[in-house]
């Protein structure tokens, strides 16, 4: 198959590493693989990095007629036998680019925030059930609706987990008695930062073991804000890094106490290093996580909640490292690169047999 990819943003998240990691596992199935979005863009960055075909197109606001006209163009000149678009604005500019070129649709929706240029009458990808969910509640066809969890890196280092645990954390100045907290992904409101800051003030009162929390991902406006807020000695702002299975051979408890989320990347890779986790019971993360089994939800925006979350694991390391365990097994049937490229490959079929 003949796939165009688009995505139109300017950050780096968790949708964007998602289409990369997508792009290339359909490539290594035999697929040929294009992308359209804003050349200056990370995501593109990394598209051309990978060895894909880059199409500059910024689409600018919701009608931006010019770059329609180039995408249609694109979609006629190429003739695709797919266009699948990410995030809200490359659906609308994806639909309308479909729609005048004859060629098959189908969007993928990462989040539950947006949802109001998502075409009705084109199947759709959720990420997870929740934002299926979402969907129907909007008055979305459930038929129409496929949920494909976003599949995550392995990033498990096997037998060599304890040599990059030691020197990560040496290179970090963390002794092998401090508990390492992590927190990874983009410093956003919507990731509740803030909240992880309270709970970690509060921790210290409930618990003696020493411990520091690793703030993980870039740092953009609001987060710049809260670092430059934030006097307590025992964070640190590592921003954005490249050595992510590193980190985690490093960190002993990851968090994701977020107020909102689609199905977020951080915990399967968390998940695929045996880590265990505490993060809010928000979006898709149930699904990632069953709570006392395979990790520990809390409510969102609950800093106490959070903090004694975190005192529980630190207390019981037998504990946490068995709901570690547990959630390396839902990596592997569930969250991995693979199983997410052969549903997609499937869906992808499925599309061409009823435009056939």
């Amino acid at each position: 198959m003949r796939i165009l990819q688009i995505l139109h943003n300017h950050k780096a998240g968790g949708a964007e590493n998602h289409l990369v990691a997508l792009s290339e596992g359909l490539r290594a199935r035999g697929h040929e693989i294009e992308f359209a979005g804003a050349a200056c863009s990370r995501v593109a960055e990394m598209m051309a990095a990978a060895g894909f075909s880059v199409h500059d197109l910024d689409f600018r606001g919701h009608y931006d007629l010019p770059a329609l006209f180039k995408l249609v163009t694109l979609a006629r000149r190429n003739r695709f036998d797919l266009i699948h678009t990410h995030l809200v604005r490359a659906a609308r500019y994806g639909r309308l680019a479909a729609r005048a070129s004859g060629t098959p649709l189908t969007c993928t929706v990462h989040d539950l925030l947006s949802w109001r240029h998502y075409p009705r009458r084109h199947c759709l990808i959720a990420v997870s059930d929740a934002v299926r969910q979402n969907l129907i509640g909007k008055g979305f066809e459930r038929e129409r609706i496929r949920v494909i969890h976003p599949g995550a890196r392995d990033c498990g280092l096997g037998e060599g987990a304890a040599e990059a645990r030691a020197q990560t954390r040496a290179e970090l100045g963390i002794d092998e008695d401090t508990i390492a907290i992590g927190i990874i992904g983009r410093v956003a409101e919507v990731k509740a930062h803030d909240v992880a800051l309270d709970a970690i003030g509060q921790l210290a009162t409930l618990t003696a073991r020493p411990f520091c929390l690793l703030v993980v991902g870039p740092i953009t406006g609001w987060g710049r804000a809260l670092q430059a807020g934030c006097t307590r000695p025992e964070v640190r702002w590592l921003g954005a890094r490249q050595d992510i299975p590193r980190l985690l051979a490093a960190i002993d408890i990851c968090i994701q106490p977020s107020h909102s989320e689609g199905m977020p990347l951080a915990l399967m890779e968390a998940a695929s290093a045996a880590k265990p986790v505490v993060a809010s019971r928000v979006g898709g993360v149930p699904e990632i996580i069953e709570h006392e089994r395979s990790g520990l939800l809390v409510p969102p925006r609950s800093t106490g909640e959070l903090a004694a979350a975190l005192a529980r694991l630190i207390e019981r390391p037998l504990e946490a490292r068995r709901y570690g365990e547990c959630l390396h097994g839902r990596f592997a049937s569930d969250f991995s690169l693979a199983v997410m490229v052969q549903r997609t490959e499937q869906h992808y079929r499925t599309l061409l047999e009823l435009a056939a």
